[in-house]
């Protein structure tokens, strides 16, 4: 039987694991191939030495299969709202089954709101739309987010 776990870490204190990781979400989720996946980690570091990154991950028997990225700060409209803004999540094919994903945003709900964290903000992408997930976790759809490549 798989052991489950889901750990707040600093950061992006697992990059190794990441960058082994990285590739296939970027496969399966980019929508602006047009430019290779380059990874700013300098600036990953620099927000999570400065306390405005969080990274919470889904491991099974110890290997990583799942994160969310969140950089965190008050919101520019809202100065007394602190704000996690989800930059990335991923959770591997083969887990995505059951709860493993539901658990990994609850999870990093209680870390944030321990944090001191007010507002949370999640995408979701058009081609693999997890809005149902969003619902049901109680989020509201406010917004949507248009691209254009110049």
């Amino acid at each position: 039987m798989t052991t489950l776990t889901y750990e707040d870490v600093n950061g992006l204190d697992f990059i190794p694991e990441f960058e082994k990781l990285f590739p296939e979400h970027y496969d399966e989720l980019c929508v602006t191939k047009d430019y290779p996946a380059n990874p700013n980690y300098d600036a990953y570091r620099q927000m999570g030495e400065a306390g405005l990154l969080r990274t919470i991950t889904c491991r099974a028997d110890g290997e990583l299969v799942g994160y969310v990225i969140f950089y965190i700060q008050p919101h520019l409209h809202y100065k007394d709202c602190l704000t996690a803004f989800e930059d990335l999540y991923f959770v591997k094919k083969e887990y995505r089954k059951g709860r493993v994903g539901i658990r990994l945003f609850q999870y990093a709900e209680q870390v944030l709101k321990e944090r001191g964290v007010n507002r949370v903000v999640i995408h979701t992408k058009v081609h693999l739309d997890n809005s149902k997930l969003f619902e049901y976790l109680g989020y509201k759809h406010t917004d949507k987010i248009f691209t254009k490549m110049l």
